[in-house]
């Protein structure tokens, strides 16, 4: 009722503001950086508690380390990034407002092997964070919230879920980005890892590793969920690093995977290693695409 009343004071107000140019919707749920800094906070005391976080050991070092590199070497300074680790098996990485990243167990089990693989995907999330991703989705959901309630309290009608649809605070992180967003977390994620001094196309292995499990493994729907996949995803990526560093894949040793890594048969001793489809030049480098797959893949819907 409290909320109901809040919001119907707000509805009468709305055209007068309007008028006196002192309003304007899109702006009511701007979030501040001490905003930020609280949602970010609070998540994290959800995330230290259920499923919990990795503190000591090499892992957590690694994650630590890469971390740092990609900050300092980009001199990123919007926020004060922080980088944690998750016991949780599943393979994910996310970003929450004020600049805090996680990965997860799940992820380092199939990545860790190849540091600019598990760089390029950490720089991904770093894109979404630089940008705001996550808070511009909860202030735009905010401020759908807000005008279809005040049409429904216009119109006399009753909202049960206005309290939880305000209170959505723990669900942030489950807001899926838009096409849009994922294509600039992909190119600035290119280049931060590029200009820490990983492979460019370490984040091209990534979404390879991502793809490959996506028709084997159940839990890499939980990526996939807050990440669209696109069905030239990976040949874009590739020509992105192609642009940033001027080189083909393979221009640094790409890593051999474990034997039951789904990457073995491409990128393991015997395997091919990068896929010979010429599609252009770059300076004096070919540029090498990978042909597309005949299996078509559906991606799983946002929860």
């Amino acid at each position: 009722m409290l909320a109901a009343a809040l919001l119907l004071a707000m509805a009468a107000a709305l055209p007068g503001l309007a008028q006196a140019g002192g309003f304007k919707l899109g702006n009511l749920f701007k979030m501040s950086l001490s905003q930020e800094e609280e949602i970010a906070s609070e998540l994290h005391d959800e995330l230290a508690e259920d499923p919990g976080l990795i503190t000591e050991g090499e892992r957590y070092d690694l994650v630590q380390e890469i971390g740092a590199r990609l900050v300092e070497k980009n001199n990123l300074d919007e926020y004060e990034y922080k980088f944690f680790l998750v016991k949780d098996e599943e393979v994910n990485a996310f970003a929450t407002p004020a600049g805090y990243i996680y990965v997860t167990e799940g992820l380092l089990d199939y990545m860790a092997y190849d540091e600019s693989m598990l760089a390029g995907v950490m720089a991904h999330e770093l894109g979404h964070a630089k940008d705001r991703h996550v808070a511009k989705g909860y202030e735009k959901a905010m401020t759908g919230v807000l005008g279809l309630t005040v049409l429904d309290i216009a119109l006399g009608k009753k909202n049960e879920d206005i309290t939880n649809a305000v209170a959505v605070g723990g669900q942030v992180i489950y807001l899926k980005y838009n096409r849009d967003q994922e294509e600039w977390a992909d190119r600035y994620g290119v280049d931060l890892a590029y200009n820490a001094g990983y492979d460019a196309y370490g984040l091209v292995r990534g979404l390879e590793c991502l793809e490959a499990l996506h028709g084997s493994a159940d839990d890499i729907s939980v990526w996939l969920q807050n990440h669209p996949s696109t069905d030239d995803r990976v040949d874009r990526t590739l020509k992105i690093a192609a642009e940033t560093c001027g080189q083909p894949h393979g221009y640094m040793k790409i890593p051999a995977p474990p034997k039951d890594h789904p990457l073995y048969e491409k990128y393991g001793p015997e395997g091919s290693g990068p896929d010979q489809a010429v599609t252009g030049a770059i300076g004096e480098a070919e540029v090498y695409v990978r042909p597309r797959s005949s299996t078509s893949r559906s991606t799983p819907q946002v929860r």
